[in-house]
């Protein structure tokens, strides 16, 4: 880890030796998440007969399936923002700024890189709006304090390009209302020296110093499963990697086992070779496959064939699935693998997803101080570069997350019926269950109302109470 700006010095090392096993292991899972397993499962070829040069051509690409399942139930059913009164300037500033910086795509973004490195990193800048963008978590460069672990002293943000023959490094230096943008050349794998802004012509206009004016970094960073003693966060494959590897070798040498028997070898006479006319001296056998020459008398013909053991695959296959799901923190129904007559209602969906959402709502106990914090940086940002529809938000913003699974209509209201005729619950509460806000759950309301009052007659007159003739 980091603990000052040392590595960002002349003659120091690109990138730090002490990020490198981090970078590494960033790197093998952005080629899981691709499908590129070949690049990162060294030990294929030796499991799959390394003197026959295999190649494995079936790739079960859990990795990303995994990603992508996490993102979905987090953000997958977008989340509601909600600040102040409802119709307020601080409700409609909300509403812009969560639509304009798509802030639930980009928060999908960060979440799949926190599953497969780790950390997933928002940063908030200003263009003419304040924009909230996810990062790669491959150019941060936290540095810490040495009093905690938990505490950041500054967030580095760096990556190397080339212009032309010259390689440079680009540096922006975060600290809470303070920006400093920096420019290295490069001599190789090493900083040579510091060098203007201008040097690159599209820095030319770039000031070195920024000032935010807000309290708050300007980089957000996300943590998956983390420990006292760390200050990254674990990805998700790490625990899989031996486990998706050894199903997609074992499966694989099932295919081939099943090609073998469906061309089998045979063996039987000598007499049934044929000489090749293209290559005289060398004798072939027209059925397909290897032919065996047997040289008893009256051989009969036969096929070469043997016992795969395919049932002991298929059960081991069982067991490593089993392994899988409980690794992963998942369970077959979050893959839609779901037995007849096991998830007939919402409620028992959500106890076969129970490991599952666990998982979730502790990605989620991350994410949602993390976007309170980022909406109202970026607020506060717009407010200081004075946009003109910005306002200062005074009270607590709210996120309504929900578990991105799908509804069961008939228990949803089977429950609200029964809370209400309880009386432990109101109309307009159900209503905003349903996701009316505002005018359209007042005149929701009133139409409901004046139903009732229409369908009842015991409400009207001379069932009313008025007994006058």
């Amino acid at each position: 880890m980091l603990y000052d700006l040392s590595f960002l010095e002349p003659s120091q090392t690109w990138p730090p030796k002490s990020e490198g096993e981090r970078l590494k292991k960033y790197e093998e899972n952005r080629k899981l998440f691709k499908g590129k397993h070949n690049e990162v499962f060294d030990d294929w070829i030796r499991l799959l007969r390394e003197d026959q040069k295999s190649t494995l051509e079936l790739i079960l690409n859990w990795q990303k399936r995994l990603s992508t399942l996490w993102a979905d139930l987090l953000v997958g059913e977008p989340p509601g923002v909600t600040t102040g009164e409802e119709e307020s300037r601080e409700q409609q500033a909300v509403d812009r700024l969560v639509e304009d910086t798509q802030l639930v795509i980009e928060s999908y973004d960060a979440a799949i890189d926190l599953s497969r490195y780790g950390d997933g990193i928002l940063k908030v800048r200003y263009n003419n709006r304040a924009i909230i963008e996810a990062i790669s978590p491959s150019i941060w460069f936290p540095v810490f304090s040495r009093d905690s672990i938990k505490q950041y002293r500054f967030h580095v943000l760096a990556w190397s390009f080339k212009v032309g023959k010259e390689k440079y490094l680009r540096a922006e230096i975060h600290e809470p209302g303070l920006i400093t943008n920096r420019l290295f050349l490069m001599d190789g794998d090493s900083i040579k020296k510091e060098v203007e802004l201008k040097t690159v012509e599209e820095y030319r206009e770039m000031p070195q110093v920024i000032e935010t004016g807000t309290e708050e970094f300007l980089v957000f960073p996300v943590h998956n499963l983390k420990t006292t003693e760390d200050g990254f966060g674990m990805d998700d494959y790490s625990d899989m990697d031996s486990i998706i590897q050894e199903l997609e070798v074992r499966i694989a040498q099932i295919s081939r086992i099943l090609d073998k028997h469906a061309d089998p070898n045979m063996y039987g006479p000598a007499d049934a070779l044929e000489e090749d006319p293209a290559n005289p001296g060398k004798y072939t056998f027209r059925g397909g496959g290897k032919y065996f020459p047997v040289e008893q008398e009256e051989a009969t013909p036969g096929y070469v064939v043997w016992e795969g053991q395919l049932e002991a695959a298929f059960k081991e296959i069982d067991v490593l699935m089993e392994q899988l799901y409980i690794l992963s923190e998942t369970s077959a129904a979050a893959f839609g693998q779901l037995k007849s007559g096991l998830a007939e209602s919402g409620t028992a969906l959500r106890r076969l997803m129970m490991t599952p959402l666990a998982k979730v709502n502790r990605i989620r106990l991350q994410f949602d101080p993390a976007l309170k914090k980022v909406l109202k940086t970026a607020m506060e940002l717009e407010r200081e570069q004075g946009k003109a529809d910005a306002v200062e938000l005074t009270g607590n913003i709210n996120i309504e997350w929900h578990d991105g699974l799908p509804d069961d209509p008939k228990e949803n209201m089977e429950i609200d019926s029964g809370e209400y005729e309880a009386g432990i619950i109101s109309l307009e509460t159900i209503l905003r269950r349903r996701g009316l806000r505002g005018k359209a759950l007042q005149e929701e309301i009133a139409r409901i109302q004046e139903d009732r009052q229409m369908n009842n007659p015991l409400s009207q007159a001379p069932f009313s109470g008025d007994n006058t003739p």
